[in-house]
């Protein structure tokens, strides 16, 4: 077995590159300065294009020509104009570069064709596909993608400690652009991911703008008189762009200098009104610098306390908590750790190179698919001999059992068991149906064993079998997690509207592959305008479709049908998902026998300014009614809450609107992201909505009428009974939820219980009508018709004639003014 052996940490602000050896992990060094680590900094000077540190010296000459930080825009739309060429590049192709420039760090002569690359836990569908998309632009044949607090856990678990018991750690990793805090737990030599949180675009990076923003734009504007500095800085193309990358340099480098220092001081020349050059010098404190970054420090740690809450765990029942990243260098960020936790906060891993090293050993235990192994094509064996194989993956112990089963098993044959290194070789013994061999293992390292047939003339006879591969003394993985729900959107006919339906959850292990059955929705007629949608989402199953991302769609139009598309025949769907997280849909339409699917791996995603700025006027708008609401209700419990988030959402509509199209900060996802948020604890509707508490109000109301049928009324339905109980059983579980969703699903299935109960009983059915019959004509859209419908109604009671009067009733209703008007239809997907 070819392993992949290599690892690369792709990171916001340094990237680095190993190698796995068999028995421990090299980090390369650049030959130029002998630094492990390459600044992800990408410069162009005419023709000529420079990576790494010397990018980084033309930041204060040319800034406009030098790219950082672009790891933070991978899988948007976002591109970086080239001043120098007039030309534009994207974060991919930035990326690329950078991975490209990794390369000759090998000093080794090897040159691979498969790479491991780490992403942050957080990482979408669609900035995962955009990572992938830069290594395989970088030259790569093939790239697997690991989160960055799997590779950190392996490294420390692996290199510098291999004594570790079971347990549970958390990981908190603290980049330059991001942030994730992982949940490990270790049995049996396995490592484990049991839950995560993070954020994209929280990290160093976003430390050293609010260091500028609000500490040097300050002071320069003080010591310089320049009242427009801030509006100029911070606008592509504006007077002081330049001086934008300088300060944020400066500012980086501030920032590691306050983590050995009290104070340190920033040196500048700026360009004054007239032209003339101004000295600047600025001063800034260890506290005043605390207190920038204090609250975002306090937003990592309310995501280690939710996991921590999710996972019904105390303190206790943590081991430590393992630095990762290299802002956690930052003092102020270990001593808030530690003081607010509670826990031990273990420094012991490298922040700088633990991704790396565990990318590495990663790669070290993974196949590369780019090396085949070619079978002798003219033997009958090729194709029908195989031996299945049984062995643990992972051992404390030296020696090891390999048990196997041979499939169509010939006489005369013989296998031997060999180690890759040579090492352990069991000579040929006969081949029989079953066999085992206890095998000799070399400590801390991964070993790889070939199992080979032979005939009686010690010819090689092929045979399919797969390598074995045991590791000794390593912690090995059990599987990538999934970040977040992948789902479908579906329609809710009965609500006239669309929602999710759950197709993996957060936290399964990848890969993963489901075949989900459903029914078409609506008639779609052939050479109409309808389609059928298939549309994957990726985020929370439980809340609204719009609150989640879209990884992809396949739009069937009804003129691409060879006959109508009926109501209630089936599709056939199977969703299948890699470890890298490519999304391969295919379906299947029983009526037409059409076959349809496609690969999803978008490596963009559009955030549009002015769909931004609707959408939190929208919200602030719905909130706003909800807020009305609670207050004429007098609870003001909820009323305050909705407050809360009132406010919040007029905060993010006033830095929407404030927000310049060609604004170089990422503020524009940031915003997007805290809009997507805020929309789900509006359509969550825990106790802060009232819209739960008015569907649940409604939805007992029913409750007791249908209890009360039940208990007194003899006609009442065997199956409504039953209908009834089990809506009465799955009630605590839904109502306990507090989902908007699940509740209202659950209050249209009371709906239709008690609709029915009125039209199949025939005791309610004449009650409802003498109440109908009674009405003033006041209450009537049209009370003539609604004369004749009751005199035909009193004739259908006078024979009984149940069905008759069921029709009477539906139209009695229909004329009526209280009755709820017919709502416009939504199309929706045509999947229900």
């Amino acid at each position: 077995m070819q392993t992949i052996n290599f690892g690369i940490d792709l990171g916001t602000t340094n990237s680095l590159i190993a190698r796995f050896t068999g028995t421990q992990v090299e980090v390369f060094k650049n030959p130029i300065g002998l630094k492990e680590t390459l600044p992800s900094c990408v410069a162009f000077r005419k023709e000529r294009v420079f990576v790494g540190d010397k990018a980084r010296e033309w930041l204060l000459k040319d800034p406009l020509n030098v790219f950082s930080s672009f790891k933070r825009k991978m899988g948007t739309s976002e591109t970086y104009h080239i001043q120098s060429r007039n030309e534009d590049i994207s974060p991919i192709d930035l990326s690329a570069l950078v991975l490209k420039e990794l390369k000759n760090f090998i000093h080794t002569g090897d040159i691979p064709q498969s790479i491991v690359v780490t992403i942050p836990a957080s990482f979408d569908t669609v900035q995962s596909n955009a990572t992938k998309q830069a290594g395989l632009d970088a030259g790569f044949q093939e790239v697997v993608l690991l989160q960055e607090p799997i590779a950190a856990s392996l490294a420390y678990f692996n290199k510098y400690t291999t004594e570790k018991e079971a347990g549970k750690w958390l990981v908190y990793d603290l980049g330059g652009g991001t942030f994730d805090v992982a949940l490990i737990g270790i049995e049996d030599n396995e490592m484990r991911v049991l839950d995560h949180q993070g954020d994209n675009y929280l990290g160093g990076l976003d430390f050293d703008h609010s260091l500028v923003i609000d500490v040097l734009i300050p002071e320069l504007i003080r010591q310089t008189g320049l009242t427009d500095l801030a509006s100029q800085l911070l606008t592509r193309n504006a007077r002081y762009e330049k001086l934008y990358y300088i300060l944020l340099l400066k500012a980086e480098e501030a920032k590691k200098e306050l983590s050995a220092r009290l104070t340190t001081e920033i040196e500048l020349t700026i360009e004054g009104e007239d032209g003339d050059e101004i000295d600047v010098l600025i001063t800034v404190g260890r506290e005043a610098f605390n207190a920038i970054i204090c609250d975002r420090i306090d937003a990592t740690i309310k995501m280690l306390e939710t996991i921590m809450v999710r996972n019904n765990l105390s303190a206790d029942d943590i081991t430590e908590i393992i630095l990762i990243g290299g802002s956690t260098y930052i003092p102020y960020v270990r001593t808030t750790l530690a003081e607010q936790t509670g826990l031990h906060v273990n420094t012991e891993a490298d922040p700088t190179t633990a991704v790396a090293v565990g990318a590495a050993y990663f790669a070290g235990n993974t196949p590369s698919r780019q090396v085949t192994t070619p079978t002798d094509q003219t033997s009958d064996l090729a194709t029908s001999l195989q031996i299945q194989t049984g062995y643990s993956k992972t051992t404390k112990d030296l020696e090891e059992y390999i048990s196997a089963n041979v499939i169509n098993f010939r006489d005369g044959l013989f296998y031997r068991i060999t180690r890759l290194d040579g090492g352990f070789d069991t000579a040929l013994r006969p081949l029989t149906t079953r066999f085992g061999e206890f095998v000799g293992l070399l400590p801390n390292r991964i070993n790889t064993f070939t199992i080979s047939l032979f005939d009686a003339y010690n010819n090689p006879v092929p045979v399919e079998v797969e390598p074995v591969s045991i590791t000794h003394g390593l912690f090995s993985l059990y599987g990538q997690p999934l970040p977040e729900d992948i789902c479908l959107e579906i329609d809710d006919v009965h609500n006239n509207a669309t929602r999710c339906e759950l197709v993996f959850s957060r936290n399964s292990v990848l890969p993963l592959t489901k075949t989900i059955y459903r029914e078409i929705s609506r008639t779609i007629r052939k050479g109409s305008d309808e389609s059928l949608i298939i549309n994957l989402l990726e985020g929370d199953a439980t809340q609204h479709p719009s609150t989640n991302k879209n990884i992809g769609v396949i739009e069937v139009r009804a003129v691409d049908l060879p006959t109508d598309l009926i109501k209630g025949s089936d599709v056939e769907l199977k969703i299948e998902m890699s470890e890298s997280r490519d999304v391969k849909v295919s379906m299947h339409l029983g009526m037409t026998d059409q076959q349809f699917g496609e690969v999803f791996s978008p490596t963009k995603r559009y955030v549009s300014l002015t769909k931004l700025r609707d959408e939190l006027t929208e919200l602030r708008t719905q909130l706003e009614l909800d807020l009305e609401k609670a207050l004429q209700n007098e609870d003001y419990e909820a009323a305050a809450r909705m407050q809360e988030l009132t406010d919040r959402a007029r905060t993010l509509q006033e830095q929407a609107k404030a927000l310049q199209p060609a604004a170089l900060t990422d503020e524009k996802y940031q915003l997007d992201e805290a809009k997507r948020k805020l929309a789900r604890q509006l359509y969550a509707n825990g106790p802060v909505n009232n819209r739960v508490l008015r569907t649940k109000e409604r939805y007992y109301n029913l409750m007791d009428s249908l209890q009360y049928w039940t208990d007194t009324l003899q006609d009442f339905s065997p199956k409504l009974r039953h209908d009834f109980q089990q809506l009465k059983a799955d009630e605590p579980e839904v109502m306990r939820g507090n989902n908007y969703f699940r509740v209202e699903s659950h209050h249209a299935k009371c709906r239709r219980i008690y609709n029915n109960a009125v039209l199949y009983t025939p005791t309610l059915l004449a009650h409802f009508f003498h109440i109908y019959a009674n009405q003033t004509p006041e209450e009537y859209t049209d009370y003539q018709r609604a004369q004749a419908e009751i005199k035909r109604g009193e004739k259908a009671l006078d024979r009984q004639n149940n069905d008759e009067l069921r029709g009477v009733l539906l139209n009695l209703f229909g004329l009526t003014k209280n009755s709820e008007a017919i709502e416009t239809k939504i199309r929706g997907t045509g999947l229900g």
